[in-house]
């Protein structure tokens, strides 16, 4: 016979069991982010302003998932700043142009730690 109290355990895990990987997931999209992030901050310091759309592009989809999965205004405002960085740095071999993509992608970076 299942008593009350093995009745509410057992819904409690199935909770926890529902919500965690969620949890993870947003966690595992975050660092993924900003490993993108980080990699399309190097690139752009060494002119590769291709290689730069290319990983930012990256994290953006990334940061996107880890956003629908669970909300946060600092991906939020990291994801505008990549948008950006992607818009500035599209298309072009400027070198203002690649720093100023490249200031964007610092500034998202940082608020994707800060989300963190």
């Amino acid at each position: 016979m299942i008593t009350r109290r093995s009745s509410i355990a057992i819904a409690a895990l199935w909770l926890a069991l529902l919500v965690a990987p969620h949890a993870s997931l947003a966690a595992e999209h975050l660092t993924q982010t900003i490993r993108e992030t980080t990699e399309a901050i190097q690139e752009g310091r060494s002119g590769y302003s291709a290689s730069l759309v290319e990983h930012a592009a990256n994290a953006l989809d990334h940061a996107k998932a880890a956003q629908r999965t669970k909300a946060n205004p600092h991906v939020e405002t990291g994801i505008r700043h990549l948008q950006k960085a992607i818009r500035t740095a599209r298309g072009t071999h400027s070198g203002p142009r690649a720093a100023a993509a490249v200031r964007h992608a610092e500034a998202a970076l940082t608020h994707f730690q800060a989300a963190r």
